[in-house]
């Protein structure tokens, strides 16, 4: 069993990609900023070897991490964070300069596989008219998206010293731990009040954190060519609207769907008026992604439906919020 690096291993995405390959029995390797971030029960596994790194832009000792390595999970990143512009750009410092600093030294480490979890913001806005595929190439809006779009690039370029090189660009993840948009909209379902969204008629495409997890697994099992290297769009096969998102959330939650119809645009005007236009264009608008090019490269099958996927989230995340077995109160 060839050892896996996991960077950013104590985040949302990273702690499932952990308890997966734990229970394949895969050899885990961690960087982390501070070990002592880690769960109790990682520090005395024989299967983790736990390197505290710091931040890999200015980690030293990536060799170590590197020891013994033949596959990379590049998780770690800045996301949900309001963006300061200045010298010391921190979205290019944690996106786009960890990225180059490792990906250099897995190509000095002769590592086979080396996957990077990118995002859609590094090719389109959080809504799109036309259908987002592997041929969008629009202009990143954002810091972030431009700093992961970058980072893109030196991924990319391990392919030409033999490496299977992939960045991932997934839309909004769904699960009971995220942060960002999904974690808000899980803040205001679990309120159960009405909510105006029963006459939006957008379509957005998710994956599901556990679609997510197979999916990275399958490109860390198999023997890929470098040719097959590059940069793929990956989201569930369904399309849903927003209130049957809000309705198997709040399913999942043991909650009725309680929506009521109100005109979409006044809502996206009210928004807009208060600051909040991001937040309404990934509500109201349109994002549909094709993600076909990778499933068919890869002979990859969904395999968790996303209505399961949005219910199990609000049944978790309730169970969270309420401090169930193994959670925390929020």
């Amino acid at each position: 069993m060839e050892r896996v690096l996991i960077t950013g291993a104590t985040g949302f995405i990273g702690r499932h990609l952990v308890r997966h390959f734990l229970s394949a029995g895969r050899p885990l390797t961690l960087a982390v900023r501070d070990a002592g971030g880690c769960p109790p029960d990682w520090r005395n596994r024989e299967q983790i070897k736990i390197v505290a790194t710091g931040p890999i832009e200015t980690a030293t000792n990536l060799g170590e991490a590197l020891a013994e390595v033949s596959t990379v999970i590049h998780l770690a990143g800045l996301a949900h964070v309001r963006h300061v512009a200045g010298a010391d750009d921190p979205f290019v410092a944690a996106n786009t300069t960890a990225t180059q600093r490792l990906a250099k030294a897995a190509t000095d480490h002769e590592v086979g596989t080396f996957v990077h979890l990118s995002s859609l913001a590094a090719i389109t806005q959080n809504a799109s008219p036309t259908i987002v595929d592997d041929s969008t190439c629009d202009p990143p809006p954002t810091p972030y998206g431009r700093t992961k779009r970058e980072a893109e690039k030196h991924v990319l370029a391990l392919a030409e010293d033999g490496i299977f090189a992939v960045s991932l660009r997934p839309p909004l993840v769904v699960g009971a731990e995220a942060k960002g948009n999904w974690g808000a909209l899980q803040r205001i379902a679990v309120t159960g009040l009405p909510l105006p969204f029963a006459s939006v008629g957008n379509r957005r495409s998710l994956i599901g954190i556990d679609s997510l997890v197979a999916a990275v697994a399958h490109l860390c099992t198999g023997q890929w060519p470098a040719e097959k290297s590059g940069n793929y769009c990956l989201a569930d096969e369904e399309r849903f609207p927003l209130p049957r998102i809000v309705s198997e959330l709040r399913q999942g939650m043991g909650l009725a769907p309680r929506l009521f119809p109100f005109p979409a645009a006044i809502l996206d005007a009210a928004a807009r008026m208060a600051g909040r236009g991001h937040m309404a264009r990934a509500l109201l608008g349109d994002l549909q992604v094709d993600a076909s090019r990778f499933r068919e490269t890869f002979g990859f099958a969904q395999s968790h439906g996303l209505a399961a996927s949005i219910a199990e989230s609000g049944r978790q995340y309730r169970r969270l919020r309420s401090g169930g077995a193994g959670g925390h109160a929020q």
